[in-house]
Order: C-alpha cells, then sequence, then structure tokens
C-alpha cells in the first residue's frame, strides 16, 4: 500500500489539533526562550537526512524516558552528536519544541510521521493525542490506512473505532481508492475477519477481483490465496454460477475452481456439511433495530438492542405516522418503512427512509407505491423491494404486486400472486421471494407457499407446511426458511417449521416457549430472534432466541424499554446512532 503523509481532504473534518501538556504558563515561557537561539545547547540530534537539531541534554533527559535512558545508561551520554536513525526531520523538532513549550500543533501533513516518532520516543501525550485527531479525520477514503496505523503502533483505541467504521461503512471502504492500493496481507487481513457487516460474501468476492485487476500482471498469482479467504458458500448457488464461474480470472485458475465446485457441492449436500473458514458465516457488527408500534406514542421510538451485551438501549425519536412497520434494509444504511397504517386503520402507499450515514436521523418521504396496502408482505431482492398483497379498502384482500427499484427509486409492477392473501409472511431465500400462509379471499387461514423468482417474472407453487398460519415470523438462516408461531384459525401456535430448498421438504424444530402470532423474526450471529406478538389478545413484550445447533429456544432476559405492539424490527450495521456510550 502507498502510504503518503497527507490525509485525503474532507472539509468536515477539522484540519488541526493543539495538544497542551501543562498549563504552567510562566515556565513554558522561560523554557520556550531558552530554546530560542540555541542558548547553550550541548547535544546535536542528527536525523537520517543529515539535518541539526540542537537541544540542552539535562532538558531532554528531564521530561522524556527515552532521552532520559538514552543519556544516562547508554554511549550516548558522552557523545556531542547523537544519530536519530528512521525518525523523520520535522517530527523529531516537533517533539523537540514539544518539550520546550509544551504544546504540539498537529495537522494532516505531520500526523503519520508525527506518530510513529511519538510511539519510538515515548511521547506517550503526543501519541495518545494524534490518534484522537486520526479518530477524528476517519472516512471511507483514510479508515483502511488509519487502521493500519494504528495496529502497526499498538493504538488499541483508534484501532477499535476505525475498525468499527469500515464495518459500518463497508460498501463504500471495499474496492474503493484505498482498498485498491493495500498490499496482499493487509487484503488478506480484512477479507478473513469474522465481524465483516456481511450475511453473502458477493461484495467481498467482487471486491477481491477488483484488487487483483488494479495491477493484473503482479496480483494474478496472488489470486489463489485470496480466494481461500472469500466465502463462497455464503453466496447464492445464482451468482456463483452466473458471476464466479464466468469471470476469466476464475476460469484460468485451477484452484480457484476448486473453490468454485466446493462451494457448489456445499450448497448441493443434504447433510451437516464440516465446518471450515470457507462456510462459516460471518458476524458483523450487527444490532437489533425495534421502530415504532400499535400504541400511543410508538411512532416516534426507536430502540436497539446490542446481543453482545444483552441490553436494549433507546434510540433517537423520529416521528412517522405509519402504525404497523414493514421494514427492510438497503445497501447496508437506508431503511424502508413500507405501506401500513395508522390509528385509523386506513392503508397507505407512502414509502419513508431512514439513512443511517446522515448526520441526523430523519424519515424521508420517498416513491410512493402504486397499490395503497396493509398487512402486506415485504422484502428485499438484488437491493430491490418487493411489495406483496395485502389488503386495502378498494380492493379487500389482493394478490397484486410490486418492486422499487432502487437505482430508478421508482415502483413498477410485477405479476400478480396465484392466491390472494393477507396477514402473511415473507422471506427470501436464494434471490427467490417466499409467500408463506395467510389469509385467503374468504378470511380462511391457509398453508399454501408460492415463491417470486424475479428473473422470469413468474410465481412457483412450494410445498404447503405442515400446520396453516397467518400471523407467523419468517427467518432465513442457514440457507433454510423458518416459519415461527402464527395462528390455524383455531389457536394461537408455538410450532416452528423450516423449509430447505434443497431438498424442498418442510420439517418440524424445536418449539417457542410462549405461542406467538404477528411476531418479528431476525437473523444474526448465526441466531433467530423472536420478538414481540400476542398469545390469546395480550401484547408480549419479550425476545426469544433459537440456536440451530442446539435446537432449543431460550428466553432473553433482557426487557424492552417500552411497550408496543407489532412494530417494525431488523438488522442494521451498528452506526455511531447506536452507540451506548
Amino acid at each position: 500500500m502507498q502510504n503518503t503523509n497527507k490525509l485525503p481532504p474532507n472539509s468536515k473534518k477539522r484540519k488541526t489539533l493543539l495538544y497542551r501538556k501543562s498549563p504552567f504558563v510562566v515556565i513554558n515561557t522561560n523554557m520556550s526562550a531558552l530554546h530560542i537561539g540555541d542558548n547553550n545547547c550541548d547535544v546535536k540530534l542528527k536525523t537520517d537526512d543529515n539535518k541539526i537539531i540542537s537541544a540542552h541534554r539535562m532538558v531532554l533527559l528531564a521530561d522524556n524516558p527515552y532521552f532520559r535512558a538514552m543519556f544516562t545508561n547508554f554511549a550516548e551520554k558522552n557523545q556531542d552528536l547523537v544519530e536519530m536513525r528512521h525518525i523523520d526531520y520535522t517530527a523529531l523538532l516537533l517533539l523537540v519544541n514539544f518539550i520546550y513549550t509544551w504544546k504540539v500543533l498537529i495537522t494532516e501533513e505531520n500526523v503519520r510521521d508525527l506518530l510513529p516518532a511519538a510511539d519510538l520516543l515515548l511521547f506517550h501525550g503526543v501519541k495518545e493525542a494524534c490518534c484522537d485527531f486520526l479518530q477524528s479525520q476517519l472516512c471511507s477514503t483514510n479508515c483502511i490506512g488509519i487502521n493500519s496505523i494504528a495496529d502497526l503502533h499498538s493504538c488499541t483505541k483508534l484501532m477499535t473505532s476505525s475498525e468499527i467504521y469500515i464495518n459500518q461503512h463497508f460498501s463504500e471502504v471495499f474496492g474503493g481508492d484505498e482498498f485498491l492500493l493495500l498490499s496482499s496481507e493487509q487484503v488478506i487481513k480484512l477479507i478473513s475477519s469474522d465481524r465483516l457487516p456481511v450475511s453473502s460474501d458477493e461484495k467481498v468476492f467482487e471486491s477481491v477481483i477488483s484488487w487483483v485487476k488494479y495491477d493484473l500482471s503482479s496480483r494474478n498469482s496472488i489470486l489463489p490465496q485470496l480466494m481461500e479467504h472469500v466465502r463462497l458458500p455464503l453466496t447464492s448457488k445464482n451468482f456463483i454460477l452466473k458471476y464466479v464461474a464466468e469471470e476469466p480470472l476464475i476460469k484460468n485458475c485451477l484452484k480457484c475452481c476448486h473453490y468454485v465446485l466446493e462451494a457448489i457441492n456445499t450448497l448441493k449436500s443434504e447433510e451437516l456439511i464440516p465446518q471450515s473458514n470457507r462456510n462459516k458465516p460471518r458476524y458483523g457488527e450487527k444490532v437489533i433495530l425495534i421502530v415504532g408500534g400499535i400504541m400511543s406514542g410508538m411512532n416516534e421510538s426507536l430502540e436497539w438492542f446490542d446481543t453482545r451485551t444483552n441490553l436494549w438501549h433507546p434510540g433517537p425519536e423520529l416521528r412517522t405516522q405509519h402504525g404497523r412497520h414493514s421494514l427492510v434494509v438497503i445497501n447496508d444504511n437506508f431503511v424502508y418503512d413500507v405501506g401500513g397504517y395508522a390509528h385509523g386503520l386506513s392503508p397507505y402507499q407512502s414509502v419513508l427512509v431512514l439513512d443511517l450515514s446522515a448526520e441526523t436521523l430523519c424519515w424521508q418521504p420517498c416513491d410512493d407505491m402504486l397499490v395503497e396496502r396493509k398487512l402486506l408482505g415485504v422484502g428485499v431482492i438484488n437491493n430491490n423491494i418487493y411489495a406483496v398483497g395485502g389488503f386495502n379498502d378498494r380492493d379487500g384482500n389482493c394478490r397484486s404486486a410490486e418492486v422499487f427499484n432502487y437505482n430508478t427509486q421508482r415502483w413498477h409492477m410485477i405479476s400478480n400472486m396465484s392466491t390472494t392473501r393477507s396477514l402473511f409472511s415473507v422471506g427470501v431465500l436464494d434471490d427467490l421471494l417466499y409467500v408463506v400462509g395467510g389469509y385467503d379471499q374468504s378470511r380462511q387461514t391457509v398453508n399454501t407457499v408460492e415463491c417470486y423468482n424475479p428473473t422470469i417474472d413468474t410465481w412457483s407453487p412450494v410445498a404447503n407446511m405442515y400446520a396453516r398460519r397467518s400471523g407467523a415470523a419468517v427467518g432465513v438462516l442457514n440457507g433454510e426458511l423458518y416459519v415461527v408461531g402464527g395462528d390455524n384459525g383455531s389457536f394461537n401456535l408455538s410450532s416452528v417449521e423450516k423449509y430447505s430448498p434443497i431438498t424442498r421438504v418442510w420439517t418440524s424444530v424445536a418449539e417457542l416457549l410462549l405461542p406467538r402470532v404477528n411476531a418479528e423474526v431476525v437473523a444474526l450471529d448465526g441466531l433467530l430472534y423472536v420478538v414481540g406478538g400476542m398469545y390469546k389478545y395480550n401484547h408480549l413484550f419479550s425476545v426469544e432466541c433459537y440456536n440451530p445447533n442446539t435446537n432449543r429456544w431460550t428466553m432473553v432476559t433482557a426487557k424492552w424499554n417500552m411497550n408496543r405492539l407489532s412494530p417494525g424490527v431488523v438488522t442494521i450495521n451498528r452506526s455511531r446512532h447506536f452507540t451506548s456510550c
């Protein structure tokens, strides 16, 4: 990686940082005067470029442990000229002046030389100030380089904050200019991390190919080492066949072809695959976000759950008229709230979007749906939002469907479902949209399932569930579709079943601890979280967690900050708006 001394410009960041050590102004002034004009200096410091800095031996050793050791215990104690190897002249001058003045001006131009010098010469306060300055400069064009500096000089706090920034802005950082200049070792360190905020490695693969093509002649031979850390089984079979297998660089690499075949065989296998780095899920810095609910005052409230600390935290209040929320996330940073209804129960066409990377969180209007919908199903495929079925005052339960094109920011109609549905569930698996259960036109609860293929704009039937379910919750975990709880027309359900697209069969798994209808499900860190819902008309304010390895549900002991019915629930990358301190 090319390491320039000047940070990429960012007009919103502060340009300098003045670090002061002491408030003793009189002593400070006298020390400054002593250094001006080299008054009675008795030692000269020589840098690699043969530049000289004059100073007072006793002043240096009195204030700094590095110079104290040098001038008391080592050969330099009797030398008038001391060579300071591998230290930038400007940085050393700033540090020597700091001893006399107890202040140093840190800038974009000097910080990358000043930090290593301060680290080597044991100027701990200056080093910490440099880290604070670099942290204030973090942006998508420099965060990788700053992370490397922090790692090299053991700046723990800066390393942590830069890693969090990289995770939060993954889509901007990977494949960007700074990424393309990294060494192969640095790329491997990044793409091998379990903490990348991706459930699919498509972006990781694309970034690797971009990095190799940036300097093809010298990097092509490194491709097999990189592909060893791309988790192809975490992508879809369609992506592997269409993009990975057809990539010329992959075709011409025998080892890479082996990884492609391994991934396809893993996706086809009906047996439990031994865990390896290439099929191990990544667990990024994600949190669970809850929005609103159908209760007085709920429309303005957010809260979020940190699975690492097992704590709920209140979020910023955001006014919205939506009473029942259907939330999806696009491009990691945009939360969309689609359709629904308010307290008057009238259906909405409106769509709102929340930019999690913005300085201030605020719902913004988006292009309205073409059809009013409440009790609808919403899913995302390739950053396009699909709004399906639901209920409106004109059609009652409907089977129409439409899609929001993220690139054009416009909705258009797609083929109708084969069945009229409302209060059903939606899940996306292998770039197919699954519609599960719900009420039909006659208000009967059904166990039918169908899926939509956007490539051919066609709905196809899927094997029926064991149980009829309306108001069930759906989640996707480890390549399987889970349907949780719901109501069968007579009573609320605690049963759970999952569908494998490989076997095309539904199987039962462990039951919920409490029957639930109208709950929400999210997948995070290899677990399923079921949030809220109702049981016998009583609101449930608890969360259950399912571990597929043990086939057990456990109750999450942390309590919500507010009681809410039918909120919207999604997982998001942790941003500065969702930190506990």
